[in-house]
């Protein structure tokens, strides 16, 4: 579990029943049990989805499925493949057979939802939190749930923190945010699997989008869990950040946080701090409006005794920079236009922006180490060089 998830679509579409293989659609029968029939979606020479050949109004609704990262251009194409694929399946052309194997994901997860499933997968770009993801539908093509399978030693941990966040999160009502239902806590074969309810907004809703955070389902969070003042140097987050740098194992790195940290701190004072909840990845591209709500999901980083207003500048940070900064400056620009416009972050706009780049900078050096790694090490770079230039 701890290797890297360095399998392209197609094998760990055939690990999801354990021993099978998959084969062109086209070969010769071989006296294998055929476990499940995928047309491939691709992305150029990749291929980036599988979608259920059977029922035909899954692999439409696989299709209209638009990531949230998308053109407005494919969006349109996409939703206008649902349709066309709905009215003649035949349309996507490239196809495979998973064959032979032993009972897989698909059966443990009708057992769990008390229905024979079948689903679309994907699995992103090779990335630390790199996983499968499924979209699961009955037998009439509507969609049940959406499944992660954690697959790393990482991305385990983040299954089963994203079900422990939304279990607590699920227990509240709000006004303005809509979390995805908590559907099951499961696991299959060793590995977690987090099962949640559908949200369906709009393709064209989620391109809706603007930099401006919404600030009032994003201080309805933060309140939520119940609001604290303290000073920093004696709060409970703070000592976590500090345990993360210390167990850094780049010295370089771990004494350069280190001086940052000790320069935050010195800035901050014994001022009081708001401490409240944040979602921890509050992005346009994982959230969607519907009315004066937000459809939220992809919870694995939610935290609580956060200093307020993280979530604030994390979105800012991201939207101006489409979700990757191209340089330190870009980070300073994005969180002084975070600063300028809103200054009723604990009228500290400047500290705050020291203690998001603290904490940003804590998530990405702890995973340096971690498979897919690596592709963290520019970002986290960008992030130190920020602080260190805000630090003074």
């Amino acid at each position: 579990m701890g290797a890297v998830m360095s399998e392209d679509l197609l094998s760990v579409a055939a690990a999801l029943w354990p021993g099978a293989e998959t084969v062109d659609a086209g070969a010769p029968a071989d006296g294998r049990p055929v476990r499940a029939r995928f047309a491939v979606v691709h992305r150029g020479p990749t291929p980036t989805v599988l979608v259920p050949v059977e029922p035909p109004s899954a692999a439409a609704a696989s299709l209209r499925r638009v990531s949230a990262g998308s053109s407005w251009w494919d969006s349109t194409s996409r939703v206008a493949a649902g349709a066309a694929v709905r009215a003649v399946p035949a349309l996507l052309r490239h196809r495979v057979e998973v064959r032979g194997g032993e009972e897989g994901l698909a059966d443990h997860l009708s057992a769990v939802l008390g229905t024979p499933v079948t689903f679309s997968l994907s699995i992103g770009t090779a990335r630390v939190n790199r996983k499968p993801v499924l979209q699961v539908f009955d037998a009439t093509g509507t969609c049940r749930a959406f499944a992660k399978v954690g697959w790393t030693e990482n991305t385990c941990a983040d299954v089963a923190a994203e079900g422990r966040a939304l279990a607590a999160v699920t227990a509240h009502q709000y006004r303005h945010i809509i979390p995805p239902e908590l559907v099951a806590r499961t696991s299959w074969e060793g590995r977690p699997v987090l099962l949640t309810g559908p949200l369906a907004p709009s393709p064209w809703a989620r391109h809706r989008r603007s930099w401006t955070p919404p600030d009032d389902a994003m201080a309805e969070l933060a309140s939520r869990f119940g609001l604290t003042d303290g000073e920093l140097a004696t709060s409970d987050w703070w000592r976590r950040q500090w345990q993360v740098a210390g167990e850094l194992a780049d010295p370089v790195m771990r004494g350069r946080l280190g001086r940052a940290m000790e320069k935050v701190a010195t800035v901050t004072g014994r001022r009081l701090i708001a401490f409240g909840a944040w979602h921890g990845d509050w992005t346009p591209w994982n959230m969607a409006v519907t009315g004066s709500q937000v459809l939220l999901w992809d919870w694995e980083r939610f935290e609580t005794g956060v200093p307020t207003g993280l979530d604030a500048l994390h979105y800012m940070v991201s939207a101006l920079n489409l979700g990757t900064p191209s340089s330190p400056d870009a980070v300073v620009r994005a969180l002084a236009l975070a600063a300028y416009r809103d200054r009723s972050l604990g009228g500290e706009p400047h500290v705050h922006s020291l203690l998001y780049l603290v904490a940003i900078l804590t998530r990405y050096l702890r995973l340096l180490d971690a498979p897919g790694g690596e592709h963290l090490a520019p970002r986290a770079l960008q992030t130190l060089i920020a602080l260190e230039r805000l630090c003074g």
